[in-house]
C-alpha cells in the first residue's frame, strides 16, 4: 500500500508568537480522515503541536516513514506560517511526496495557500468525502474529484466548489488506533474557564453549520448555513465506547450551534439518550445560542450531566448587534433573565463579547463592557474584533479603510486589534480588552468564584493576570 502521513504542525515553529496563546488541537480531525482512507493507504499520524516536535524531529519522522503523501491540517490562520514550514520540510525530505493542505485556514484562504508551490493540492470545505476521493484517484481507483479540491493546471490555480458533507451519518467515528488517545484525554485545559469538568475528558463535535451569518464568523464559509447533525444514537454509542475503553469522566461539546439541529429536536433527543443510557458523564459546551435555551432544555441539560455553558452575546449595544454583528435574533433586554434561568439550573454561565468593530463608537464599546459586567454571567470574555478573511466583517473593514493592513491576506491576531477609528486606536482596544477583562472578572466580589471556575489558586491566578497584561503591552514597548 501507498503511505500517508496526516499531521498538525507545531504552532511554536512560527516565529515571534506568544507561546501562551498556543493550544492543543482535537485529534479527532486527523483520526476522522484516517477512518475514511484506512482501506486505501497505510497511515501514520504526527501531531507536532501536541508533542512539541522540533522541525528536525518532524524531518526524522518523514524520513523514517517515507510517505507517498502528507496531509497537513491548519485549523487557524493565526498560525498560517506553520503550513509553509511543514511543506518545506516535507519537500526537502523528498520532493516527490505529494502534499495536501486542509483545515479552516486552507478553506478560507485557499488562493493564498496555493501560492506556495510546495503545496500540491488543497482541500476546500469539509474534507472527509473529498479526501477519500482524492486518495482513490492517487492510487488509480477513481477519477479526479469534482468538488472540494484546489489544484494547479498548467501553472493556473483551479478551485472547485467547496465541499460539504450533507449527511453526517455517512462519516464513521474517528479511528484512534493511530494515536495514543489517552495522552489527549488526560492533558490540556486543566486550568482556565473552559477546562473539562473532570479528567479523562473527551472532546466531540456532533453538528456542523450555522444559519445566523454573524458578520465576524467564518462558520458559514467553512460549514455552510444548513445545520446538519449526526444521529443522537451514534453520538451516544461513541461516548459509551470511549467511556468503556478509556474511562472518560467528562465531555466538551465543541459544536458551533448544537441547538439548531433538526429544529431543536436533535439536542433534546441527545440529552434524553444520555439520561436513558445512564451515561454518567459531566459535560460543558463551548457555544450555545442563549435565545434557544428553553426551560425544558435547561432541565434536560442539567439532568444529562451539564455543569456549565458558554453563550455568545457579542455586543451590549443593540445597534452594533443588529447593524454590525448582524445577530438580529438576540434581544439584549432578555439576556439577564435568561442567564438567571441558566444559573437556576445550577449551571455556570460564561458570556463572550467582542469590541472594536469598524463603525463602533467609543461609547458603544463602553456600553458593551458595562453590559458584560452586569449581565449576571459568572465569567466574561472580551475579544477584539478580528477581520477574518472571507467574512462580511473583513469586506466591510476593507471597504471602509479601517483595517490597519496593506496585505490582501491579513494575518489573524486574536490579542491585538487591527481596526482603527476616528474615535479610538487599535492600541486603545487591545489594552482596554485586557484591563477590563481583569477588572471585571477578578474584582473582590468575583475572584473566589472565578478561582473555582478556573481550578486555580488565587496566587496562580495572579500570575496569569500579570502575564496577560505584560503580553498585551509588549507590542507597544
Amino acid at each position: 500500500m501507498k503511505r500517508l502521513i496526516l499531521m498538525y504542525p507545531n504552532q511554536r515553529w512560527q516565529l515571534n508568537r506568544d507561546t501562551n496563546t498556543t493550544w492543543d488541537l482535537n485529534p479527532a480531525t486527523l483520526c476522522l480522515l484516517a477512518a475514511v482512507v484506512k482501506d486505501i493507504v497505510e497511515i501514520k499520524i504526527i501531531d507536532a503541536q501536541f508533542y512539541d516536535l522540533s522541525q528536525d524531529d518532524f524531518m526524522r519522522e518523514i524520513e523514517a516513514f517515507a510517505p507517498d503523501y502528507v496531509g497537513v491540517s491548519i485549523m487557524t490562520s493565526e498560525y498560517q506560517d506553520t503550513l509553509d514550514i511543514a511543506a518545506a520540510i516535507i519537500k526537502s525530505a523528498d520532493s516527490k511526496i505529494i502534499t495536501i493542505a486542509g483545515g479552516v485556514h486552507v478553506t478560507t484562504k485557499y488562493d493564498y495557500v496555493m501560492q506556495n508551490t510546495n503545496i500540491d493540492y488543497a482541500v476546500r470545505g469539509e474534507g472527509e468525502e473529498t479526501f477519500r476521493s482524492l486518495m482513490l484517484y492517487f492510487v488509480g481507483l477513481a477519477p479526479f474529484p469534482q468538488k472540494g479540491v484546489v489544484f494547479r493546471e498548467n501553472d493556473r490555480i483551479t478551485a472547485q466548489q467547496a465541499a460539504l458533507v450533507e449527511d453526517l451519518s455517512v462519516i464513521p467515528s474517528p479511528d484512534y488506533s493511530h494515536i495514543q488517545l489517552s495522552d489527549y484525554l488526560n492533558r490540556g485545559g486543566r486550568f482556565g474557564p473552559n477546562r473539562p469538568p473532570e479528567f479523562p475528558a473527551y472532546r466531540i463535535v456532533t453538528t456542523r453549520g450555522c444559519p445566523f451569518g454573524c458578520s465576524f464568523c467564518q462558520v458559514e464559509t467553512i460549514s455552510g448555513k444548513n445545520v446538519r447533525a449526526r444521529s443522537p444514537e451514534a453520538v451516544v454509542a461513541e461516548l459509551i465506547n470511549v467511556k468503556n475503553k478509556y474511562g472518560i469522566k467528562s465531555i466538551i461539546f465543541e459544536d458551533d450551534n448544537m441547538l439548531m439541529a433538526d429544529g431543536g429536536k436533535f439536542a433534546k433527543k441527545l440529552f434524553n439518550l444520555m439520561i436513558e443510557t445512564d451515561l454518567g458523564l459531566k459535560w460543558t459546551a463551548i457555544a450555545f445560542a442563549i435565545f434557544l435555551l428553553t426551560d425544558e432544555l435547561l432541565e434536560l441539560m442539567a439532568e444529562s450531566g451539564c455543569i456549565g455553558i458558554n453563550i455568545a452575546i457579542e455586543s451590549g449595544n443593540s445597534r452594533v448587534l443588529s447593524e454590525i454583528v448582524q445577530k438580529r435574533a438576540l434581544d439584549l433586554s432578555k439576556v439577564p433573565e435568561q442567564i438567571k434561568r441558566i444559573k437556576a439550573n445550577n449551571l455556570f454561565c460564561i458570556a463572550n463579547f467582542i469590541i472594536g468593530f469598524p463603525g463602533e463608537t467609543w461609547d458603544e464599546i463602553r456600553q458593551t463592557i458595562a453590559f458584560a459586567e452586569h449581565c449576571g454571567a459568572d465569567y466574561v470574555k472580551f475579544f477584539v474584533a478580528v477581520p477574518l478573511y472571507g467574512t462580511k466583517l473583513y469586506d466591510y473593514a476593507l471597504q471602509s479603510g479601517t483595517i490597519q493592513c496593506d496585505d490582501l491576506y491579513p494575518k489573524t491576531d486574536w490579542r491585538h486589534s487591527q481596526i482603527s477609528s476616528e474615535e479610538w486606536t487599535s492600541r486603545d482596544i487591545t489594552i482596554l480588552r485586557a484591563y477590563e477583562w481583569d477588572r471585571i472578572n477578578f474584582s473582590p466580589e468575583r475572584i473566589n468564584k472565578v478561582s473555582n471556575l478556573w481550578g486555580m489558586s488565587l496566587e496562580e491566578l495572579q500570575v496569569i493576570r500579570k502575564k496577560t497584561r505584560d503580553a498585551t503591552l509588549l507590542e507597544y514597548a
